[in-house]
């Protein structure tokens, strides 16, 4: 009986001891999670090497309230070539409910990296930064975005219309 009694306490030390890996792993903060969730990804390749990232963050995701007179976008953009970006490479629009309709960018200006904060700042510490603001656009909810980026002759797409995984409270 002993023996039990003893080997039961072992394991009852040895497991309250352990901790899941989950709850040693990194959790980012709620904000964090949000601006994660709604960003998209996408790269350019030129002569079989990437020549641009690209990253855009739909900002009216993160914080309704602060965001609600115009449609925000914070938009990433890294050159590994580290050559500085030429403005006039760019060009972005914003669609909403009706895909045939874009529309055009109320501005789009280059942030300094004195203007960056808890969201607005870059990935990449290398990254241009820039700050997107669209008129509002008739959207059935705000996950119908969708934001069409066009660098040199290339298009690319960045689709904020699919549903994003609940956040979690840990």
């Amino acid at each position: 009986m002993y023996k039990i009694f003893t080997g039961a306490l072992v394991l009852l030390f040895a497991f309250v001891g352990c901790t899941s890996y989950f709850e040693k792993g990194y959790h980012p903060e709620v904000l964090e999670e949000k601006k994660i969730q709604a960003t998209r990804k996408t790269q350019t390749i030129k002569n079989e090497a990437i020549d641009l990232v690209i990253l855009i963050t739909y900002l009216n995701e993160i914080e309704y309230s602060y965001y609600d007179n115009l449609c925000y976008f914070f938009v990433e953009i890294y050159a590994p070539s580290q050559e500085p970006l030429n403005f006039k490479r760019l060009h972005i629009e914003l669609s909403g409910d009706n895909k045939n309709t874009w529309h055009q960018a109320r501005y789009m200006r280059l942030l300094s990296p004195k203007e960056y904060d808890r969201v607005l700042k870059p990935v990449n510490k290398w990254s241009n930064c820039y700050l997107v603001a669209f008129d509002k656009v008739n959207f059935t909810n705000d996950n119908s975005a969708l934001v069409r980026l066009w660098i040199d002759e290339e298009e690319k797409f960045f689709d904020f219309s699919f549903e994003v995984i609940p956040f979690q409270m840990l």
